[in-house]
C-alpha cells in the first residue's frame, strides 16, 4: 500500500503528563489511534491541549511512530465560547497545511467543529482523506444542525471511505459499517479464565446477589436518573443487589442525593472515573451491564461488558437491538417505563439457565470487535477506495 503517513485531526482533549507525555483521559481514543497507527510508518494527530490537573485520570500514548500538533481547547454554547472558537481559526488552519504537508492521507473523525472548515480545506486541496462519523448517523429530533451538515457533507462530498455507526446491511457506496472496539485480541484471551469461572458459578446453582454496572459521562443523555429509578423500585421491593456507576460530570451531586434520599448509599457506589485497568477490575466483579442513553451511535460499553462475560440490558437506541441479538446475547428495554425496566431485571434473573449461552453468545461477538480488526478494516477501506 503506497500510504505511509497518517495525519489525524480530531476533538479529542489531550493533556502532557507531569514527565511530559501525551496523554489524554480518553483512554479507548487513544488505544484506536495506536493500533490505527500501526498501519503507518509515522502518524500525526492535531489535536486540542489543555492543562493537566490533579483530577484528570489519563493514559499516555506509547507508540515511538506518533507525534502531536497540540491546539487550543475551545468549545461552549456562551457568545464567549463562539469569540475564542473564532480565534482558533488561524491555528485549525496552520494544523491543517502542517497536516497536509506531512501525510500522504488525512483520517478527520466528526461530528466536531475542528473538521468542518478542515472538510473544505482538505476538499479543496485534492487530499486523500477517509473519515469516521462517531455520531449517531441516523437523524433524531433534537440533533445541531451542525450535525446533519456534517453528515451530508460526508454523504455527498467527501472524497474518501467514511466509516459510520449504521446497521448490518446499510451500506451504501463509500459508507461502510464501522464500530469503537475497547480491547485487544490479547485483552480478550487474558479475560478466558474469568468468564469459564463465572459460567461455572452459574451453572453450580450458586445463589446470585446481583453487581450492576454502568459506565458512561454523567449527564442527561446517558440517563442513570432512569436506571436509579428503576433500582429504587426494586430496593421498595426488598432485592438485594450492588450498582456500579463509573463515570463523572455535572450530576453527580443530584445522584448522591438522590441515594441518600432513597436509602440507596449501601447499594449503589458513585465510582467516579476510573483508569483503564480500574474499570477492568470492576467488570470482573459484575455479572449485568445496564446503560440508558436516549441517544447513541455505538454503544462501545456493552462490548466491553462482552469482552467480560457480562450481560448488558440496554435501551432500545440506534444499534441496541442488533448488538444485543435480539436476546441471543443481553436485553434491550423501552425508555419511558422504570416499572417494566425494573420488571426485566427481576425476569433476567429468573433465566438463569439461560445465561451461560448468553454470556458465550457476547463473547463471541467481542473477538470480532477487537483492536486489531478496527485498525484492519480500515486499512482496507482505503485501499480499496484508492487503489
Amino acid at each position: 500500500m503506497r500510504f505511509k503517513k497518517l495525519a489525524i485531526l480530531t476533538d479529542c482533549v489531550h493533556v502532557f503528563d507531569a514527565n511530559g507525555n501525551a496523554s489524554t483521559e480518553n483512554h479507548i481514543f487513544r488505544k484506536q489511534m495506536e493500533a490505527l497507527a500501526g498501519q503507518f510508518t509515522e502518524t500525526l494527530i492535531c489535536c486540542p491541549f489543555e492543562a493537566n490537573t490533579s483530577d484528570k485520570v489519563t493514559s499516555r500514548y506509547t507508540k515511538a511512530n506518533i507525534r502531536f500538533h497540540p491546539l487550543p481547547q475551545v468549545g461552549g454554547s456562551s457568545f464567549a465560547d463562539k469569540i475564542q472558537l473564532l480565534k482558533a481559526f488561524p491555528a485549525w488552519f496552520k494544523a491543517y497545511k502542517k497536516a497536509a504537508a506531512f501525510a500522504d492521507i488525512v483520517y478527520q473523525r466528526f461530528p466536531n467543529n475542528l473538521n468542518i472548515p478542515g472538510f473544505f480545506y482538505f476538499f479543496f486541496r485534492r487530499a486523500k482523506v477517509f473519515a469516521t462519523y462517531t455520531g449517531t448517523w441516523q437523524n433524531y429530533a433534537s440533533e445541531p444542525i451542525t450535525y446533519r451538515l456534517q453528515k451530508w457533507l460526508l454523504k455527498h462530498w467527501f472524497r474518501g471511505p467514511v466509516g459510520a455507526y449504521i446497521k448490518a446491511g446499510e451500506e451504501t457506496g463509500k459508507i461502510f459499517k464501522t464500530g469503537s472496539p475497547s480491547y485487544s485480541t490479547a485483552e480478550w484471551a487474558e479475560e478466558t479464565a474469568q468468564v469459564e469461572e463465572r459460567i461455572r458459578r452459574i451453572e453450580s446453582g450458586a445463589d446470585l446477589k446481583p453487581v450492576f454496572i454502568t459506565v458512561g459521562a454523567l449527564v442527561p443523555n446517558k440517563n442513570q436518573q432512569y436506571i436509579l429509578e428503576a433500582f429504587r423500585q426494586l430496593h421498595k421491593e426488598g432485592f438485594c443487589f450492588q450498582l456500579h456507576i463509573v463515570g463523572d460530570g455535572p450530576l453527580k451531586k443530584n445522584y448522591a442525593a438522590f441515594n441518600a434520599v432513597h436509602g440507596l448509599d449501601q447499594f449503589v457506589r458513585l465510582e467516579g472515573k476510573k483508569t483503564d485497568g480500574e474499570l477492568r477490575a470492576l467488570y470482573r466483579q459484575s455479572d449485568f451491564l445496564i446503560q440508558a442513553p436516549r441517544v447513541e451511535g455505538f454503544g462501545k460499553v456493552p462490548v466491553e461488558g462482552f469482552f467480560h462475560g457480562v450481560v448488558p440490558l440496554l435501551s432500545n437506541v440506534a444499534l441496541a437491538a442488533e448488538m444485543t441479538g435480539e436476546g441471543k446475547r443481553g436485553y434491550v428495554f423501552e425508555i419511558g417505563d422504570v416499572a417494566a425496566l425494573a420488571e426485566l431485571i427481576k425476569y433476567v434473573l429468573q433465566q438463569k439457565n439461560k445465561l451461560p449461552s448468553v454470556i458465550r453468545n457476547g463473547r463471541a461477538y467481542a473477538q470480532f470487535h477487537t483492536l486489531e480488526n478496527w485498525a484492519a478494516l480500515y486499512h482496507e477501506k482505503i485501499g480499496l477506495y484508492f487503489e
